[in-house]
């Protein structure tokens, strides 16, 4: 006898599909989606999802190293100016 249970997975999320009811050890292999009539497109739309996904993560990681560098370019001017205006004093001390 098979279960219908839903996909949780990024690629098929609450797609409905049939399994073996019995344990992994004892079971006969059954295994079949509830939807298998509809074709591929409906897992090419959630692949291409998926992969929206993660250049969107990946845009937003490359955001935040960005500011990141930013930050550490101000600093250093900061930095600089205070060394360049050090230097100024000491040159015009002599």
């Amino acid at each position: 006898m098979a279960h219908c249970f839903t996909s949780r997975t990024p690629l098929t999320p609450g797609r409905r599909f049939y399994k073996c009811s019995k344990p992994k050890i004892k079971n006969c292999g059954f295994w079949r989606w509830e939807d298998s009539s509809l074709g591929n497109s409906s897992i090419e739309v959630n692949l291409l999802k998926s992969k929206l996904e993660v250049a969107t993560l990946k845009m937003e990681n490359l955001r935040e190293s960005l500011n990141t560098v930013k930050i550490e370019r101000d600093n250093l001017k900061k930095k600089l100016e205070n060394l360049e205006s050090l230097n100024y004093f000491e040159v015009s001390l002599h």
